[in-house]
């Protein structure tokens, strides 16, 4: 009977325990998971605790790879879409004690309540996730970018060699392990960063022959060609005139210069040597073997009328003057109309060359002068007097242009004073010209192409001429002067003693050459030579008006004219 009621209370005791498991609406006492006791708590309550110790283990976590080529790529866990939960440790731990037999259940919680023994164990790891599509698109955009910044096998010419960098055409990634070692340090939560190494496979072949082929080049010298030389298909004309390059063109100009080249090549085997002994990124230098032309096309260009050849220091010496660049002529008390003239015939003769051996010939050079050309009516000497002509007035740009011509040490062909003097000019330094005869000309005696400048000054009111050319004597000219007067010997004109009358001024010029850097003052000419002898008459009118007539004495004979 005893045994039976013990039986029985021992039963309503299993009951009630099993009721009390079965109705706890918390955990049971110890239980625990990831170090934390979750007694006394609800599953919500141990969920959220658990979601914040997560949370200070993934949110804000990233890692951090070194990749090749001095990159970097971090990849965040929200980058990864990683997601964790610990539903699956919190619903164990729930069930312990709740999801064994009436006894299992009653036993165990007794155990947790009154003896504070628990058997709960939770060793599986929080679930986590991450998006491995998302990481792997995040690899393969570093994995292109560094392929980018692969360095291209690149050529630099200089004058002096080639710089070519030895670079690579692609580098291999392996993005599966990438993905992978990113996956294992985010899902663990360590953060752990990781170096991947791989290096650059260089470009091992260089085509160094096609880039002989394409930088090759013979030395040619630049050359001088005139077109009078050659005929109109290229053919030369005169004894000795070499033939024109291929495609030569005078395009209109009197003369032509050839292009010239630079000869460039290189050892094609010590190039291919020098890339084979040199690693990725390295830049393998190849000296090039250059020859340069003796005169290149720009050396011509520079050359040609560079110089101005007609520096005139005799006028500085003379009438101290402060300019030597030019021959300046005075155009005070010119009418309008002979300063247009001026300007006109200026204007032609401006920029106009003349070739090695050429003749100028100022009536060639300016034409007829008529009226419907645009010469005005101006005037000018014709047949011992003064009248109005049109173009009245270039006697004085031929006069001019002669001086230059004198300083600028040329050959004269030929010359003709004026009959009576010039205002603008010593005696013996004028050219006087007329359609027809007396003409003004002269030869480009030099080695090189000359030009004229000419033009007027408005600001002075002058008439100015210069020579261009190319100086290869460094040397200038001044002029001498010697003028004495003649006198009658018709027995005509006298002064009031009796004595002949001067009728006008006879003048010599010497052409004297100084080296670049003589004090013509002080420094013996390298040369001298004579120059021109010049007649020039009184006007009659000054004559008759000193004239004492003799008793008996001829009648005053006509004035001979000369233009």
């Amino acid at each position: 009977m005893l045994l039976l009621v013990v039986c029985l209370a021992a039963a309503g005791a299993v009951a009630i325990a099993a009721d009390k498991a079965a109705h706890l609406e918390t955990f049971l006492p110890g239980v625990t998971v990831r170090g934390v006791e979750l007694t006394g708590m609800t599953p919500a309550e141990a969920s959220g605790i658990l979601q914040k110790m997560g949370a200070e283990l993934y949110d804000g976590l990233t890692v951090t790879a070194q990749l090749p080529l001095d990159n970097e790529l971090t990849v965040s866990a929200w980058d990864a879409g990683l997601a964790y939960t610990d539903e699956a440790a919190v619903e164990a731990a729930w069930n312990y004690g709740r999801d064994g037999t009436l006894l299992e259940n009653a036993w165990t919680w007794i155990r947790a309540e009154y003896l504070g023994k628990t058997d709960f164990t939770y060793e599986e790891p929080r679930t986590v996730t991450l998006n491995e599509d998302a990481v792997r698109q995040i690899v393969a955009g570093a994995a292109a970018d560094i392929n980018e910044q692969l360095l291209a096998s690149g050529v630099e010419v200089t004058d002096a060699e080639i710089r070519l960098t030895k670079g690579a055409s692609g580098l291999t990634l392996d993005q599966d392990e990438i993905v992978s070692r990113f996956k294992a340090a985010l899902l663990s939560g360590s953060g752990e960063g990781f170096t991947y190494e791989a290096a650059p496979q260089a470009d091992e072949e260089y085509d160094f022959r096609s880039l002989y082929d394409e930088l090759y080049s013979e030395v040619a010298e630049a050359k001088l060609y005139y077109a009078r030389d050659y005929g109109p298909d290229g053919q030369a004309l005169t004894q000795g005139a070499e033939p024109l390059p291929e495609g030569f063109d005078f395009a209109g100009q009197p003369y032509g210069i050839s292009r010239s080249a630079v000869g460039v090549t290189f050892d094609v085997a010590d190039a291919e040597a020098r890339w084979k002994a040199a690693s990725y990124g390295d830049t393998v230098v190849v000296p090039l073997a250059v020859t340069k032309p003796e005169m290149s096309t720009e050396d011509w260009e520079n050359m040609l009328f560079a110089d101005n050849l007609s520096k005139n220091w005799t006028m500085v010496r003379l009438w101290n003057r402060e300019y030597c660049e030019e021959v300046r002529t005075s155009l005070a008390g010119s009418t309008d109309f002979r300063i247009s003239n001026v300007k006109k015939a200026c204007d032609i003769l401006n920029g106009m060359m003349l070739m090695p051996g050429e003749t100028f010939s100022y009536n060639d050079a300016l034409g007829e002068r008529l009226d419907t050309l645009g010469w005005l009516p101006a005037p000018a000497y014709a047949n011992g007097e003064v009248r109005q002509e049109y173009g009245g007035g270039i006697c004085q740009v031929s006069s001019t242009l002669y001086n230059a011509v004198l300083y600028a040490n040329l050959e004269i062909v030929e010359r003709t004073c004026h009959q009576f003097q010039v205002g603008y000019l010593p005696w013996g330094m004028d050219a006087t010209v007329s359609w027809g005869w007396p003409d003004f000309k002269f030869r480009n005696d030099k080695e090189y192409p000359i030009m004229i400048v000419a033009w007027v000054d408005d600001d002075t009111r002058e008439c100015c001429v210069q020579i261009k050319g190319t100086d290869t004597e460094h040397q200038y000219v001044m002029m001498r002067f010697a003028n004495w007067e003649f006198y009658d010997n018709t027995d005509t004109y006298h002064d009031a003693s009796g004595n002949p009358l001067a009728m006008g001024m006879e003048a010599s010029t010497w052409r004297q050459v100084f080296n670049d850097g003589d004090d013509w003052a002080t420094a013996t000419p390298v040369s001298e030579t004579y120059e021109a002898y010049s007649k020039y008459n009184y006007h009659t009118e000054d004559i008759e008006a000193r004239n004492v007539p003799l008793a008996g004495a001829p009648e005053t004979p006509a004035e001979g004219g000369e233009t």
